[in-house]
């Protein structure tokens, strides 16, 4: 074998070891890759975007139960002439009394929901996109605006004529509750996608 034949043999020997090298080191990269964005996915699910779901879907249905509490209320008791003897005035009341706290317990059930989201934004602030810190940011300032403005009374404690000037305080709106759900359900979709 001549010196030409064993740079030749050497080289291809080399550069095929190089390429099988370098396909190795391109498969692996991609792999860990996937597997740094398979973990990243599971972590945002698991620790914000899926409890932030459990729990504003809750407060859609409270939402949806104190509705349907209020339009039976409407319904049932507004616009009615009713008898004008004590016993009927007293049931009236006794019944308008306990419909309206059964709808307003639903309300206080988003409250104890908000206090466990606005936990979970502590805890794991790290984890939202940055395209959702803004409507995160709002439902806290509601939040402060209603242990603030409202507190444990119930009553609104800022002047009307201010009120209407600050603007209106929500328990969730509805922005946010669409944002976490279309979040959580794309979130998983890609998890599907990347896993299966």
């Amino acid at each position: 074998m001549t010196t030409e034949e064993i740079i030749r043999l050497i080289f291809s020997f080399l550069g095929g070891g190089l390429v099988a090298g370098l396909l190795d080191w391109f498969r692996t990269h991609r792999s860990e890759k996937k597997a740094r964005k398979i973990s990243n996915l599971q972590a945002k699910i698991q620790n914000l975007y899926g409890p932030l779901q459990f729990f504003a879907s809750q407060n859609e249905s409270y939402f949806e139960l104190n509705d349907k509490f209020h339009k039976a209320y409407q319904a049932e008791y507004e616009g009615k002439n009713w008898r004008q003897d004590k016993t009927t005035k007293q049931h009236l009341e006794q019944e308008t009394k306990q419909t309206l706290d059964i709808a307003n317990m639903y309300i206080r059930m988003v409250t104890k929901n908000n206090e466990n989201i606005l936990e979970i934004l502590r805890n794991n602030y790290a984890y939202i996109d940055p395209e959702d810190v803004e409507i995160f940011r709002q439902l806290v300032v509601d939040y402060t605006r209603l242990k603030t403005e409202v507190g444990e009374s119930g009553r609104l404690n800022t002047p009307l004529r201010i009120y209407n000037h600050i603007g209106s305080i929500s328990f969730m709106r509805p922005e946010f509750i669409k944002r976490v759900k279309e979040k959580f359900n794309a979130k998983k979709r890609e998890l599907d996608s990347l896993i299966s």
